[in-house]
């Protein structure tokens, strides 16, 4: 989209008028989208930016201007930058829709020189740093440039082409290069030399060299694919200090965590990367990331991906050949792509499969760890999500696949753990030996069990929250290579693709799709655990009304005893003979007293 700019000059007027073409227009703006992220360079030559658009290989839209160029990348989530050095040594300008609404394409009928039209990469790091930067620009000799760009060294050894971005610098951003002999002793790659009493010098090494990135307080670094973290971390860390006591290693990286901020998690969620692109608030975007985030899936979506008989005889068998059930199982599995805390809350479900032993069910989990990978994935119990010393392992994982849950009833303080992760609350979590703190976890929780399990709470809200999933089917005769026939490359390629379909229509319908099978499966299980839904279904709204709540309660009891179930409490029955029937307890004169009976709302 395109809007008319005042004559000559670089804003519009209020009442503007806008086009998708920009012919109409004498002076035109292009209205920037909350994607878009322009890259504003004005204090380099033209021929340097051509230099460095050969050198690092930008093929992004650049719009050349009157002083130089405007580069047009895909914003990067949460970017809020203005004006910064960037590891290239120069100052330049950022323009995101925060700070400007739209930006000069064409002035006095002429339209700027455009390379590239519709192209947007990604926000390459050797032009944006969030480590403040000293200017390089017009330094020579006399005016310290040694020691600075030595001191630049340290602070962009995260960058991808650090050394090319140093090569650049000597030779477009200096006012003159230095010689050959001089710029090879200033540039060359430090060796990290560990020695007594410098651990947090050597800290800020590793730091830029692994790039160290500090998220929910843990430490990752870019392996080159993804970021790590956890043991995978240590185990990177104690390579580059190789013959060094454990003391010193673990200095090494306590002056990380105590020097490394948080970085701050987006509000609509992290990327999930794979292979060939990320997955990002509903879209799919094919791109070369490094940006960081704690999610890789370590495969590659194909939308045209071929059809595995394999995969869909198991759905139709986990399914029973219901074709809305199997989407119902599919949504379940795009669950866990979905790290938007506000669309997820929207959702707000955790699910449980259930069934006979030995049918499937269990497979489904082990797919779905195959798909997301260990390191996306945790297997708590709804009891082990209440204790501490499990509950942190949630965070900063796609899903919870809790396998073979024990016939226990879920209690009041299990039920309140999975209602707010579900709905991705503000949930307190302790690390051993630090202090609590508030989190949101995004992490899907899905559950499988031989049992019904009953629980202690029996209201709306946990009905809302919760999808039992049956799964009854039998197996003829076991196939000793089932699960490695639904988990070849093919399938999982073709997995990967009905995931992501389900994940574009959980985003278009903002909700599960709904299945007979399964709603009426859910509606016999909270009749049985919930006894006192068959006795009020039983009756109308004038069988109760007028009647004191013990008296009513007398009858669902002798009714309970009479046929085989459990009595519920009388707090219970009023709620159900309120959802049920409208019936709530009022006041009224009986025989000149007042009583409390049941009448409509």
């Amino acid at each position: 989209m395109y809007v008319e700019f005042k004559p000559d000059q670089k804003f519009a007027s209020v009442i503007a008028d806008k086009s998708p073409m920009h012919e109409s227009f004498r002076d035109a703006g292009y209205c920037l989208t909350n994607d878009d992220l322009i890259v504003d360079i004005d204090s380099l030559p033209k021929t340097a930016i051509e230099k460095m658009i050969q050198a690092f290989d930008i093929t992004t839209q650049i719009v050349w201007t009157d002083r130089g160029a405007h580069l047009y990348f895909q914003k990067p989530k949460g970017f809020r930058g203005t004006r910064n050095v960037n590891p290239l040594g120069f100052d330049c300008e950022y323009k995101h829709i925060s700070n400007t609404k739209a930006i000069t394409i064409k002035r006095g009928g002429i339209l700027r020189q455009i390379d590239n039209m519709g192209n947007r990469q990604e926000l390459p790091d050797f032009l944006y740093s969030r480590t403040k930067l000293e200017s390089l620009e017009g330094l020579d000799s006399g005016d310290g440039r040694n020691q600075k760009l030595y001191a630049h060294k340290f602070k962009i050894m995260a960058v991808q082409n650090w050394k090319k971005c140093l090569s650049f610098i000597n030779n477009y951003v200096f006012a003159n290069p230095m010689d050959t002999e001089e710029f090879t002793t200033v540039c060359r790659e430090e060796q990290i030399r560990a020695e007594k009493d410098n651990e947090y010098e050597v800290s800020v090494q590793l730091k830029n060299k692994l790039k160290v990135v500090k998220y929910s307080n843990r430490l990752y670094n870019y392996d080159g694919k993804r970021y790590v973290s956890g043991d995978d971390f240590t185990t990177v860390v104690a390579k580059h200090l190789q013959g060094q006591k454990i003391r010193y290693i673990d200095e090494v990286i306590n002056q990380m965590e105590y020097h490394i901020e948080n970085v701050r998690e987006p509000a609509t969620g992290f990327d999930i990367k794979f292979k060939n692109g990320i997955l990002r608030d509903g879209r799919w975007i094919e791109v070369e990331s490094t940006e960081f985030t704690p999610f890789y899936i370590d495969l590659e979506y194909n939308e045209d991906a071929p059809a595995v008989q394999a995969v869909d005889d198991y759905l139709d068998f986990l399914t029973d050949g219901d074709a809305t059930y199997r989407k119902l199982i599919l949504e379940t599995m795009a669950h866990t792509l979905i790290v938007s805390p506000e669309f997820k809350r929207q959702l707000a479900k955790f699910f449980v499969f259930v069934g006979n032993g030995g049918n499937g069910k269990g497979t489904m989990l082990t797919i779905m760890r195959r798909i997301l990978g260990r390191e996306n994935c945790s297997s708590l119990s709804p009891e082990e999500m209440t204790k501490e010393q499990y509950f942190t392992s949630l965070q900063g994982k796609l899903a919870n696949l809790g396998d073979d849950i024990e016939d226990k009833a879920i209690n009041e303080k299990q039920m309140k753990a999975l209602k707010n992760i579900s709905t991705c609350d503000y949930i307190s979590s302790r690390e051993l030996y630090k202090q609590s703190k508030e989190v949101v976890v995004t992490t899907s929780l899905i559950f499988a069990s031989n049992h019904l399990l009953k629980s202690f709470e029996k209201g709306e809200s946990y009905k809302r929250r919760v999808i039992w999933c049956p799964m009854f089917g039998t197996i003829a005769k076991k196939d000793p290579r089932f699960i490695t026939k639904l988990t070849t490359e093919d399938a999982l390629e073709y997995w990967v693709k009905l995931m992501v379909d389900a994940y574009y229509d959980l985003y278009e319908n903002a909700g599960f799709t709904e299945s007979e099978k399964v709603a009426a499966y859910n509606f016999a299980y909270h009749e049985e655990n919930n006894g006192t839904l068959i006795f009020v279904r039983d009756h109308k709204p004038e069988d109760f009304i007028g009647l004191r709540p013990p008296e009513v309660y007398d009858q669902y009891e002798i009714w309970a005893e009479e046929n085989g179930v459990n009595v519920q409490s009388k707090k219970i029955l009023r709620e159900t003979l309120e959802i049920e029937l409208g019936l709530v307890v009022g006041v009224k004169f009986v025989a000149g007293k007042t009583a409390k009976v049941y009448q409509l709302k």
